[in-house]
């Protein structure tokens, strides 16, 4: 790999890993000379880093304006939920009985681990854990053009997840009872209670989203 293009790619991960985390907000201006000072390069490889992200519709690129976050949208949340409620029950139906039961066993012990107001030590440890075991249900389908797709749904899931979660007390109480239950239907292999429990956790967490706008 070229320097150049371990300098683009280094930008990229840096600035999404920002977007999708929500230190840099929706709607946020981006401002190329701050991040590459941030980086320690030129603001070539940023510019470009700038410009793939724009292409996932992660940020806008106004003529004249600069560059800013994408803002997320009504329209955004209802595509990302209806995506993901297609997608996910359809995987959890096809990969019900034969999904590793050593897994979901280590979820399971990581969601107990939640107190009993829904936390875990800190709002990172529950977002990763969250983003862990749905893409942990849609890898376990080995389908690598359908995990290349999902990632980037999740990536703008995340930024509408943490700006929910930090938000609403009860979504947090919420989503740990949610997983549990999605869990132990995956550990009895009963497929109509995973397609159930997965598919009210995700209207769920679409009218959590909704809250935000």
């Amino acid at each position: 790999m070229s320097k150049r293009l371990s300098l683009k790619e280094k930008a990229y991960e840096f600035i999404k890993n920002k977007i999708i985390t929500c230190e840099l907000m929706p709607g946020s201006d981006i401002e190329e000379d701050e991040l590459a000072l941030e980086l320690g390069i030129s603001r070539t490889p940023v510019r470009e880093a700038i410009l793939r992200l724009e292409q996932e519709k992660l940020v806008n690129i106004y003529p004249r304006k600069g560059s800013f976050v994408a803002p997320i949208t009504l329209n955004d949340i209802q595509e990302i939920f209806q995506i993901r409620e297609i997608v996910e029950v359809q995987v959890a139906k096809i990969v019900c009985k034969s999904i590793s039961k050593e897994k979901l066993l280590y979820f399971k012990e990581q969601f107990d681990k939640m107190d009993e107001e829904g936390n875990l030590i800190s709002y990172r440890d529950f977002f990763e854990l969250d983003l862990k075991f749905h893409k942990f249900i849609v890898t376990s389908n080995d389908n690598q053009y359908l995990i290349e797709f999902i990632n980037k749904i999740y990536d703008k899931d995340y930024r509408i997840r943490v700006l929910t979660t930090s938000m609403f007390e009860e979504e947090r109480k919420r989503n740990k009872k949610e997983h549990l239950d999605i869990i132990n239907a995956f550990l009895e292999k009963n497929e109509e209670k995973v397609e159930k429990y997965l598919r009210e956790h995700i209207k769920n967490s679409k009218k959590g989203a909704l809250k935000i706008l």
